[in-house]
């Protein structure tokens, strides 16, 4: 009798857990909404030819960064490559340097690394919501496979 109250309560836990998670994500996806809204750029979007067609792109204030719903559903990313502004910031969290970054992705240019981060900054509340559910999705991943 004393598993089936275990396991009572963790199932009560569980929803728990479930309905806090629900309301963290409607919280940020509120915020998101409130965010983009003050950051969505108002360049006109551009059509641009790549080597596997076209695609639509938003440009930003900053040089090296575009949007693009074909792209990390519209994640800020930098321009001539596949790399999102948010990679880039979560390098820096772990102690990378502009110069450790470039090394390890030397197809970048100096300039492309410092202007993500500078997009950063400019974007903080956006940035830190697409690590946010970077984190949430890499959570739910890792539990789905250790069920």
């Amino acid at each position: 009798m004393e598993t089936a109250t275990t396991l009572e309560q963790m199932a009560q836990e569980l929803e728990q857990v479930k309905r806090e998670l629900r309301e963290v994500k409607e919280k940020y996806a509120q915020t998101a909404i409130e965010n983009k809204s003050e950051v969505q750029p108002s360049a006109q979007p551009q059509e641009v030819v790549t080597k596997n067609g076209t695609r639509i792109e938003y440009p930003t204030e900053h040089p090296h960064i575009y949007t693009s719903p074909e792209m990390h559903n519209s994640e800020p990313t930098i321009r001539g490559s596949r790399v999102t502004v948010r990679a880039i910031v979560e390098r820096m969290r772990i102690g990378q340097d502009p110069l450790a970054i470039h090394k390890s992705l030397p197809h970048l240019g100096l300039a492309k690394i410092y202007d993500a981060i500078s997009y950063y900054y400019d974007h903080t509340a956006e940035i830190d919501l697409y690590i946010k559910e970077n984190e949430e999705a890499g959570w739910r991943a890792l539990h789905r496979v250790s069920l």
